[in-house]
């Protein structure tokens, strides 16, 4: 009867275009599981249309084990939802092997080593670990209790790495602070020109944050073809995406245009660092955010 089905979340503008090659694309640079999983994908001509169809049973039946299955069915909901996946543990959690994973189970959690093995079997990394429901541990076996205490003694890991916060609040409302400190001073007299080896003064900076565009240009333009390329396609799939129509044939002296244009000043420069750090180039996302002061 239609009308005892329950509404259904629509997916974001732009999945449903996805090809299957957009789909094994995000399952390595967005969720990052191995290459085997994104082209089991592939394999099985799962496309956008499909994916958003998606749920951990279907996963699973294409043969991928538990642990990245629970990962990518977690990346998949926020996904769903139109927001981005953000972690709520440090690093050192979420790069634990599966090995390092058993370990932590027996040594700290304690629980009985047939429970560790068998997460052990399925994949179950640190990355993994960390998106795990209590009903993910009962479907592979493991009882309430130790499940239970799992979950307990791995939320006691959330929030204790500075490194884990969100940094782009924190660098927009930083950028914001600033530039009321620079009106502040507009009728300061002007400050010199840096000489050469010399930090950029503040003023150059305001310059830089009242128009990103030149400085996330010079930042693209150190991509290679193929970075570029990513990067295009995680602006078309960010929250509130850049349409492909806009990106089509662009140089990144457009690029970064339309990103100022698409987000506003403030809003660029954070987006531009979050999705270099997606496409795995943390040292020019690192390099932009510094230079922008």
């Amino acid at each position: 009867d239609p009308k005892m089905s329950e509404p259904t979340t629509e997916p974001p503008p732009g999945i449903e275009t996805w090809t299957k090659e957009d789909v094994r694309h995000w399952l390595m640079t967005e969720v990052k599981v191995h290459e085997t999983c994104a082209d089991r994908f592939c394999e099985e001509e799962v496309s956008g249309d499909s994916l958003v169809n998606f749920e951990k049973k279907d996963i699973l039946d294409l043969g991928i084990k538990h642990g990245p299955a629970v990962k990518i069915a977690s990346y998949l909901e926020r996904l769903k939802e139109g927001s981005q996946h953000e972690s709520q543990f440090p690093a050192h959690v979420e790069n634990r092997t599966k090995e390092e994973v058993t370990q932590w189970l027996l040594q700290h959690v304690k629980v009985h080593s047939k429970y560790a093995e068998r997460l052990q079997e399925e994949e179950v990394s640190g990355d993994c670990l960390v998106c795990f429901r209590k009903q993910d541990f009962l479907d592979l076996e493991v009882k309430s209790g130790p499940a239970v205490k799992i979950l307990k003694e791995l939320g006691r890991l959330k929030n204790k790495d500075s490194a884990l916060r969100p940094v782009f609040p924190g660098i927009r409302w930083s950028l914001r602070a600033k530039n009321r400190q620079e009106n502040k001073k507009t009728n300061a007299p002007l400050e010199k020109t840096p000489g050469k080896g010399q930090l950029p003064t503040s003023q150059t900076k305001k310059k830089e944050a009242d128009n990103p565009a030149p400085l996330i240009k010079k930042t693209l333009d150190r991509l290679g073809k193929a970075d570029l390329k990513s990067f295009c396609f995680e602006l078309e799939n960010y929250g509130n995406p850049v349409p492909r129509s806009k990106l089509e044939d662009k140089d990144t002296m457009d690029i970064s245009t339309l990103v100022t244009d698409h987000y506003g000043c403030e809003e660029a420069l954070c987006i531009t660092r979050n999705i270099l750090q997606k496409i795995n180039q943390n040292k020019l996302a690192s390099q932009l955010i510094n230079h922008a002061g």
